[in-house]
This record gives structure tokens, sequence and C-alpha cells, in this order.
């Protein structure tokens, strides 16, 4: 690797702040930037071209910028600023960095468990997806890379097991459909892994290498919990990826060299439960 190693984290979240440990772990030097006020965080909205060349003054030209922004379940036009505006802005202002795009195996918009790899075609089920497509070819036609993440979940985060722990509840009423996850920890070495290869051009999924059902995963926790919880309550409405039933590949990932910690939802949901204060009788 090259002397600078610099790379900026755009988006100090859940999965942001595990990419910049990953990333110094590995000998390169992240600095982080949100639009929410931190400490240890520069200021910097990817909406506001201002506020972005105000963040290109203040720090080194990066060699790789991640872009790990989030709307927060936010409207159509947060999605056009954040994802569209935003990605043509920090082009504007950093025109000699490589992009990595996070984005979303929700493009896909597969319905019927068929298996996605980084050659299908994708057909985005709502508008949403149809932004983060345009979002994803800006980043393309600059020959950035774009990683497409399945549902994140880790220490703290799980949808799924905060709905079947609390609520009773399940994400769907279709229990027999694919779902499919990334730990936190391997996302975060997935993309440190592709600031190391410097690929250009490319599209990657970053997935665990075994998706599963639903009825596979509520099954497994009623074991391991040794609860009766019978998922009573009706599933809240759909989320983006709730419209999807699909499986995806990461077997470009893995040619790579990359090998997650976590294989299955199964090996990680444990980290959830001991974040809940849930501790399984082995």
């Amino acid at each position: 690797m090259s002397p600078t190693k610099h790379v900026l984290i755009i988006g100090a979240g859940y999965l942001g702040t595990a990419l910049a440990n990953s990333l110094n772990h590995d000998g390169f030097h992240p600095i982080l930037a949100d639009n929410q006020i931190r400490e240890g965080v520069f200021h910097a909205d990817i909406a506001d071209i201002d506020s972005l060349n105000l963040l290109a003054n203040d720090i080194p030209t990066p060699d790789i910028i991640i872009l790990a922004v989030s709307t927060k379940g936010g409207d159509i036009n947060d999605y056009k600023n954040t994802y569209l505006n935003g990605v043509n802005n920090v082009f504007t202002c950093f025109p000699d960095s490589t992009v990595i795009f996070c984005s979303s195996t929700s493009v896909y918009g597969i319905t019927d468990g068929r298996w996605a790899t980084e050659t299908h075609n994708v057909y985005p089920q709502t508008t949403k997806g149809k932004i983060l497509l345009e979002a994803e070819q800006l980043v393309l036609d600059h020959h950035g890379v774009v990683a497409r993440l399945a549902a994140i979940y880790g220490p703290n985060r799980c949808e799924l097991v905060n709905k079947f722990i609390t609520k009773h509840q399940s994400l769907s009423t279709e229990t027999d459909k694919w779902v499919n996850y990334i730990h936190r920890d391997d996302a975060a070495s997935a993309i440190t892994l592709l600031c190391q290869l410097r690929q250009s051009g490319k599209i990657v999924n970053i997935s665990d290498s075994t998706p599963l059902t639903l009825d596979e995963i509520y099954q497994y926790l009623h074991n391991l919990l040794e609860t009766q919880n019978d998922l009573a309550s009706p599933p809240e409405r759909s989320k983006n990826r709730g419209l999807t039933n699909q499986r995806i590949s990461c077997n470009l990932l893995l040619s790579l060299g990359w090998e997650p910690l976590y294989p299955s939802f199964l090996d990680g949901v444990h980290n959830v439960l001991e974040s809940l204060d849930i501790h399984p009788e082995e």
C-alpha cells in the first residue's frame, strides 16, 4: 500500500464507526465525517456542496472515500438529496479520490427466491430503490465501487430479534421467504478488503454465505431461547427489504479472499442476544 492511505468515511453511524476501527487496524488512516455533530468526527453534510468543500480544505486529500450514509428512513426527497445530489457533490469536491458506495441488495428486487449475483439484472420494487440504482450508476461511471450490502445486524442492532423478543412478531407473514444478512464486523472487513484491492468499476455483494428462510431463523431462536413464542402479532408494514424474496451470492467477495467471521446469521445472532443481556444456557 502507498504511504498515504487516507480513507474518508462519510457517515459515522453503526457501519461507519466499525469501518474506521477495521481500517485503522489494517494500517489505513481513517477520517470520519458526519452531518451530526460528534466528538472526534468532522462535521459535513453530503447533500451540501459548500459543507463538503469546507471538509476538503480541512483534511488531507483522501485516496478512498467510503459513502456509508443513511437517510434514517427519510422520504423520496431525502433519498435524492443524500444519494443523487450527495454522490455528485462528492465527485465535484474530491475528483481524485476513489469512491466506494454502500448500497443495498434490495435493488435486485427478486421475489421468487432466486439467487442473485452481481451480473443479474435488477428490478427495484420502490422509488427509493430506483434512486439507489441511479446513484450506483453515477459511482460506476466515475470508476468507483458499488458495495451492495445485505441487512446489517450485530450488537444492539437487529430488527428481527427485537421484534421476536419484545413484540412476539415476525418480519413478514411469509415466513418461508429467504432473507440475507451481514454482520456489522464482517461488512467492515469486506469493505476494508475492497480498500486494499483498490479495484474500480465493480459491483460487489456483501452478504454472509448462508441465506436462510425466516422459518429457519425463528425455529433456531425458539430452540435456543426455549420459548413458546408463536409470533401471534401481525407484522408491521414492510420496509424495502421486506418486499424481496431472494438469495444473495457472495461468491465474488469470497473469491477476492474475504473470510467472514459469521458465515450465517445463526453464527452471529449470539452477539445480538448478548447485547440485550440474554444468555441462553449452553
